[in-house]
């Protein structure tokens, strides 16, 4: 069967099984990246061999990083396209996200007090999804090698596994590694990395225009506009929240006497207190006395529809986000949408008003103010006054 007819038949099978806009939402992205998978390898007829093959294509062409977001939405994708294959129709039980496990079972054991280990560390799912995947592809790395176990570790060998690694892999598997060697209390190691700096890919950070912010704040603002949309872009607008934050958001972290918002970040595991300013305070009373369902959940937002579940993911959020971009007239370009960037925009802004790094570092939740050097490219006059003059190069006024 055709790849672009079975696929169509699986997005139309969704929206029948009546899945949420933003599930179809996502698998429609899935459809869209699998067809150019197929198109780049010249196939046209779906099989379960094109199937496995792009359901382990695990790292993102464009970050070079493994996701499990990704990995997740692939490897369920193609068992939805094999189980119509099979039996003629799609198959659309519970399906449990596919953990990567060692092919050699002399790891296994490892493997698993490392997962441990990191339950411990860690709450954030993706996180732990993300050392899980930089311990796989060292242990498959040693049993391609012939190294049989980790206490049998040389820096001689990390620098070999480091090295094969394609480029655009490199900086995550330093951090990887780090999280490892922490792990096995292998400080040698340690020190033996802590020389090696891989580049970095900086990208201008996009953000909204003038007027792209006045069109916005006319939509958000007008009758008709959700209430709980309203609230979400306003909390994206003002204080940068990361998707995942917001949705985990209860009601007890917004504190109405003292007008703060805290919680504890599930990407770094870092505590934020933000501000409570009129506008987002106000916006959220207005969702919770006028549109939020009545139930009982200590969550803040609630899906609209029964039985009034907490929004799932962060895929709620991005498409919350888009059709009100849609609405504003906000065209998407080459730029990302979402969450993303609101939080782009809000950093970019506090750069633009000279707001200190180290500040908005605090306001974003970073771990340390270098992950937030990434927002001065949006300062163009700035960047500017670091260009050298064309008449200075051209009459020779430089000393090497």
């Amino acid at each position: 069967m055709k790849i672009e007819k079975i696929g169509n038949l699986l997005i139309k099978a969704l929206e029948n099984a009546n899945y949420n806009e933003s599930t179809v939402f996502n698998y429609k992205g899935v459809l869209r990246r699998f067809k150019t998978f197929c198109d780049e390898s010249g196939t046209e007829e779906y099989s379960p061999e094109i199937g496995r093959e792009y359901a382990n294509a695990l790292i993102s062409p464009k970050t070079g990083k493994y996701s499990p977001q990704r990995h997740f939405s692939q490897m369920r994708f193609i068992r939805f396209l094999d189980s119509y294959v099979e039996n003629g129709f799609f198959i659309f039980g519970d399906m449990k996200r596919g953990r990567l496990k060692p092919s050699n079972i002399s790891f296994i054991a490892e493997y698993e007090k490392f997962q441990s280990f990191l339950r411990s560390e860690y709450e954030n799912e993706n996180t732990i999804h993300y050392y899980e995947y930089g311990m796989y592809r060292l242990v498959q790395f040693m049993d391609e090698t012939g190294v049989g176990n980790l206490e049998s570790l040389k820096p001689d060998f990390i620098m070999k596994y480091f090295m094969q690694t394609k480029e655009a892999r490199k900086r995550a598997v330093l951090c990887e590694l780090r999280c490892i060697f922490r792990y096995l209390d292998r400080d040698d190691l340690v020190d033996a990395i802590a020389g090696i700096h891989a580049p970095r890919r900086i990208r201008i950070i996009p953000m909204l225009t003038e007027r792209e912010q006045k069109n916005l704040q006319t939509i958000i603002e007008s009758e008709d506009f959700p209430k709980r949309d309203r609230a979400i872009i306003m909390l994206g607008l003002t204080s940068g929240m990361r998707a995942i934050d917001v949705i985990n958001l209860k009601l007890s972290d917004i504190n109405w006497t003292d007008e703060t918002i805290s919680f504890r970040q599930s990407k770094t595991g870092n505590y934020v207190y933000l501000p409570l300013i009129s506008s987002v305070g106000n916006a959220i009373v207005e969702y919770i006395t006028i549109e939020r369902p009545d139930v009982r959940s200590e969550y803040l937002f609630l899906s609209e529809t029964i039985p009034h579940l907490p929004l799932q993911d962060h895929s709620s959020c991005y498409y919350i986000v888009k059709r009100c971009f849609e609405k504003a007239g906000i065209e998407k370009k080459n730029r990302i949408f979402g969450m993303h960037m609101l939080r782009h925009n809000v950093a970019s802004t506090m750069v633009r008003n000279e707001v200190p790094i180290e500040t908005i570092a605090a306001i974003l939740g970073h771990s340390t103010p270098d992950s937030t050097d990434i927002y001065i490219t949006t300062d163009e006059e700035r960047l500017k006054s670091c260009v050298l003059p064309l008449a200075i190069l051209s009459e020779g006024g430089l000393a090497w």
